[in-house]
């Protein structure tokens, strides 16, 4: 089983989080770089359904694991993702799949979402600080 760190298991899912929204932020950065070159597929990093079953139901309460020989926790390590080609070509003629506005718009949000898992990141890391601080 991985070593959480100080955050637990709820830091690594935060920085799992991050991790697929960087690579899916590059990936769409690779789709509109591509978008007229002929033949080219564009390509999706699909993983929110995957993360949502490594994450813990609403309500459930957290197993503490004092003991390496006990139970796993629900988020057991880190998500990777599945990636897809985008099979139906935008009727250009040249079968490149890319849609330019698709894309950027993909593009947004993903950084919004980005934005928003590095604040609660954020926030995390801030409560462990006040809690080692003591409250000062």
């Amino acid at each position: 089983m991985a070593d959480f760190g100080l955050l637990g298991t709820g830091g690594a899912y935060m920085q799992n989080i991050l991790d697929l929204r960087q690579k899916r932020q590059a990936l769409i950065g690779a789709n509109i770089a591509n978008a007229d070159t002929p033949g080219y597929k564009a390509k999706r990093l699909e993983f929110e359904d995957v993360l949502k079953e490594a994450m813990p139901m609403p309500g459930e309460l957290p197993m503490a694991r004092t003991n390496g020989q006990h139970l796993p926790t629900p988020y057991g390590g880190d998500v990777a993702g599945e990636l897809h080609e985008v099979e139906i070509p935008i009727p250009k003629g040249d079968k490149n799949s890319v849609d330019l506005e698709q894309e950027m718009t993909r593009l947004s949000a993903n950084q919004i979402l980005y934005n928003y898992g590095v604040q609660a990141f954020s926030g995390q890391v801030e409560k462990l600080r006040m809690a080692i601080e003591g409250g000062q």
